[in-house]
């Protein structure tokens, strides 16, 4: 090493400069140590779907199909009356951005040639097991506070439901039982849709309630009759999780390019997505292919309202009261439903599936389960006692046996099912008052299912002195008392036996009498 002053100088010069190259070799290295720290933890955040994992986020219903080779989903095949659809296992957060890339064939038969109905996408603050109509409602209405697109291949007028129950106990393929608004007057269409609860007036005039879908007129923007071709058209849904925006853009066969746009409201916090395709008496070839998707997913649980069979007979909300994040709390709540009495957590009875807590905590991203409230009818019940009573007396109305008789009574319960206001009636001659269990039936012993019972024959008692000489039961004689019937509308029975004394006995006697005359 060089001892000289210069040499000195040099070297610490040398080394300021080595410093300096060091520091900003640092600085340049840092910024992307910070960038792919972010991507990291963008990855660690964002769920990727894509052909080869989709149905491990996705769950198909009804006529869908998927061919994992291509990443397409057959939604309907080109045949009548078939309704499918494939719906995310996981809600999404809503405050994150996403992008769902793909495409679409929507057939290739306009409605003039026979081809019907359409794909409908929707994002929903209902449960990911949630599906929505068919028919008109393109699977969008019936979901609780909807945000959809509708791609429309078929005219419809507004259509009356003629279901006479709520909304939430129509079948999803029950599409004229649901009812459904009207579209605008194109033959085909996109355009955004939303669902508001409404009580909308069914075919017996009388109102009920319905997640109402209906078509956002401003938004609606013709197809071309080129656009079904059988082919596939790129098709995009992103959302910007900042400026809470929605965009919708779909590719014509001409290559021009149609976008949609639309608000999101701050409310909307964690939502389910289902896509769905039907058609009736016209039928297209309807399919969606995934390129890819990728989005945040919430921490999220589902609320099912049931009846004691698992029916669905009502929809509800869970709150999320510091969002739907990891470790953050839900909540949900008893529903008043019209004609039903909650009776139980489900217990696996129900729905073969234990329910969670009606409240607790998200313990992970995605699907946390399913709080199910079971409910059973409000069943009421009238009871009737029926009892049958014989006097026995005398021609001066004087009893000739000191206690006369009186049957065991029979009690008669209706029981109403205020649901569909199906009657059921027991007896017994036992109990005078009925316990229902959930399906109501008497829980006690000694009801028999029947609507009609009888009493017994009585024979009438011999009296020393006295015969019977009338009787004014029903089919009866002079002997007895013969068997009676009765029914619920029936009155008690009250009747008497007439008895007489015997008629004194009269004798015949035979006397010789010989008269003797003496002449003294």
């Amino acid at each position: 090493r060089a001892s000289s002053s210069s040499a000195v100088n040099a070297e610490t010069t040398s080394a300021k400069t080595r410093q300096t190259v060091t520091k900003i070799s640092y600085n340049t290295l840092l910024q992307p140590l910070r960038t792919s720290k972010a991507l990291a933890t963008d990855k660690e955040v964002l769920t990727h779907v894509t052909k080869d994992n989709f149905l491990a986020y996705f769950s198909l219903n009804g006529s869908a199909t998927y061919d994992q080779n291509t990443g397409t989903v057959t939604i309907t095949p080109d045949e009548y009356d078939k309704v499918g659809n494939f719906s995310l296992k996981s809600k999404i957060d809503m405050n994150s951005s996403f992008t769902l890339t793909g495409q679409v064939n929507i057939g290739n038969k306009t409605s003039s040639q026979g081809g019907a109905d359409g794909i409908g996408f929707a994002f929903h603050n209902g449960n990911t097991t949630d599906v929505g109509n068919a028919g008109g409602n393109l699977g969008i209405g019936g979901l609780q506070d909807t945000i959809g697109f509708k791609l429309d291949t078929w005219h419809n007028d507004n259509f009356t439901p003629q279901a006479t129950v709520p909304g939430a106990q129509v079948s999803s393929t029950d599409s004229n039982g649901f009812g459904w608004s009207q579209d605008p007057r194109n033959p085909q269409f996109g355009a955004f849709v939303t669902t508001d609860s409404e009580e909308i007036k069914a075919k017996d005039k009388k109102p009920y309630q319905r997640w109402w879908a209906t078509t956002d007129m401003f938004s609606v923007k013709g197809l071309s009759s080129n656009d079904l071709d059988g082919n596939f058209h790129n098709f995009v849904v992103s959302y910007d999780g900042d400026r809470r925006l929605l965009t919708i853009n779909y590719t014509e066969a001409s290559g021009n390019v149609l976008t949609w746009t639309k608000k999101v409201d701050s409310s909307y916090q964690a939502m389910a997505m289902i896509i769905s395709a039907s058609t009736g008496g016209a039928k297209n070839l309807q399919q969606f292919k995934i390129t890819k998707f990728d989005f945040k997913q919430a921490a999220t649980v589902n609320v099912k309202y049931v009846d004691t069979k698992g029916n669905q007979i009502d929809q509800g909300g869970v709150t999320y009261p510091n969002g739907a994040n990891v470790n953050g709390t839900y909540r949900t709540g008893q529903l008043e439903i019209p004609n039903y009495k909650f009776v139980r957590m489900d217990d696996g009875t129900a729905t073969g599936s234990n329910s969670l807590p009606a409240k607790g905590t998200l313990t992970k991203a995605g699907d946390n389960g399913t709080v199910i409230y079971v409910y059973a009818p409000a069943y009421t019940q009238t009871s009737k006692t029926i009892s049958e009573t014989i006097k026995y007396i005398d021609q001066d109305s004087k009893k000739v046996v000191i206690v006369g008789y009186t049957a065991d009574p029979i009690t008669f319960v209706t029981v109403t099912n205020p649901v569909d206001n199906t009657t059921t009636t027991y007896y017994s001659t036992k109990a005078k008052a009925a316990t229902l269990d959930d399906n109501g039936v008497p829980i006690v012993t000694g009801w028999t299912k029947a609507d009609s019972y009888y009493f017994a024959e009585v024979v009438n008692p011999k009296v020393d002195g006295y015969k019977v000489i009338s009787n004014d039961a029903p089919h009866s004689d002079l002997t007895k008392v013969s068997v009676q019937t009765v029914y619920t509308n029936s009155s008690d029975l009250n009747f008497t036996v007439v008895y007489a004394k015997n008629a004194p006995t009269m004798t015949t006697e035979k006397k010789t009498v010989n008269e003797t005359v003496s002449y003294v």
